[in-house]
């Protein structure tokens, strides 16, 4: 966490302007690719949310690729992006790393992006799978 002095009190910023931004932005991809989906399309909602928001965490990540390119550009913190991967963006992030060749050198991100897929999998696994009869 970063702490910031203002007159001489301490805040803690948990985010900076520019992952605001980019987190604000990623939520309305989402939501519009889901609500496309869904309407024109007639998908479950749960399938419409979890499409828009892997569509729109590719766009991010396409964004601070762009950006990574250009000298100066602002950079999306990896934290909006582990964020981002949590609530449900895996599939859109790890296509992303690859397709886009984006941040697959840093070992370090790719190793919690990973755990952060095989966290998703193990929660999937024990919400979906039937209770375990008590004796």
């Amino acid at each position: 966490m970063h702490s910031k002095k203002t007159n001489g009190k301490s805040q803690f910023m948990l985010l900076r302007p520019i992952d605001k931004q980019g987190l604000f932005l990623w939520f309305v991809f989402s939501f519009v690719f889901a609500l496309i989906l869904r309407f024109s399309f007639h998908v479950q909602i749960f399938f419409s949310v979890l499409f828009g928001i892997n569509v729109s965490t590719f766009l991010v990540m396409f964004i601070d690729k762009i950006q990574a390119q250009q000298s100066g550009g602002r950079r999306l913190s990896e934290r909006s992006l582990y964020f981002m991967t949590f609530l449900g963006g895996s599939l859109g992030m790890i296509c992303a790393m690859y397709v886009l060749r984006h941040k697959n050198r840093k070992w370090s991100f790719q190793v919690i992006i990973w755990l952060l897929v095989f966290l998703q999998f193990l929660a999937l696994f024990f919400f979906s799978a039937p209770s375990i009869p008590s004796f």
